[in-house]
């Protein structure tokens, strides 16, 4: 692949080859924003298609070790080869698996983060669905959002923290899945700008916690001119932590 056709991410601190298909962009970069992990606690991150997110958050926590899974093995040759361009072969790694069958691959109770950019459909019958070889981060094969939150959960230590963004429709169905082991969930809304309906949460849960949640002030991301607005440019050029 020529060198000048991969694109930058925090503000150039990264070289990520996205290869053919689906591109990530601002969603996978809210999400990395959003991993505080530090004195090397274990982070993994579900579906980690080319190791965008993980490589994002892993620059975000310099302490920290991080593994994605991806069911899809050219993707997790792309990721090896971004995470050695990108020189963090010394604590960030990928193993293919399903994610279906996630304890074959990770250790139960091992993770002290999880954190996913889950498929955004169930099927393909509801519209607005990118082309071949772009559709599988959209579209849920059998490993559905239950499954996804499930398997996270069960590679999760207790008090450890899971972190997901989704479309901002599904925000009742996590909250569902989420309260049955997870407790001080916090809901962030992320509006395309000011006077807008969400259209993303970010949402985070602590296993075994029995805090109550927080429904927290929402994040805008374009002024009227749709520019991004200040606090939103610093968080997608990795100059700001998305604490919430």
């Amino acid at each position: 692949m020529n060198e000048l056709k991969i694109p930058f991410f925090m503000d150039g601190a990264l070289r990520i080859a996205q290869g053919e298909g689906y591109r990530a962009g601002m969603d996978a970069c809210l999400l990395a924003a959003a991993i505080q992990a530090s004195g090397g606690k274990k982070v993994l991150e579900l579906g980690s298609g080319v190791g965008t997110a993980l490589l994002c958050a892993a620059w975000h926590n310099k302490s920290a070790d991080f593994t994605g899974v991806e069911k899809q093995a050219h993707l997790v040759e792309l990721a090896m080869d971004n995470i050695a361009r990108n020189k963090l072969n010394d604590r960030v790694s990928v193993k293919q698996g399903d994610i279906a069958n996630l304890q074959e691959i990770i250790a139960r109770d091992s993770m002290d983060h999880v954190f996913f950019n889950p498929p955004f459909q169930d099927d393909d019958s509801k519209g607005n669905i990118p082309a071949k070889g772009r559709n599988t981060a959209f579209i849920a094969d059998s490993s559905g959002l239950s499954v996804w939150i499930a398997q996270g959960i069960s590679v999760l230590k207790s008090r450890g923290y899971m972190t997901l963004i989704h479309r901002a429709e599904y925000v009742d169905e996590i909250l569902g899945l989420l309260n049955k082991t997870c407790g001080d969930i916090h809901v962030l809304p992320i509006l395309p700008r000011t006077g807008n309906n969400a259209h993303r949460v970010l949402v985070r849960g602590r296993k075994g916690s029995r805090a109550t949640a927080t429904l927290c002030a929402p994040l805008v991301l374009h002024e009227n001119d749709k520019q991004h607005t200040s606090i939103a440019d610093a968080i997608l050029r990795g100059k700001q932590a998305l604490v919430f």
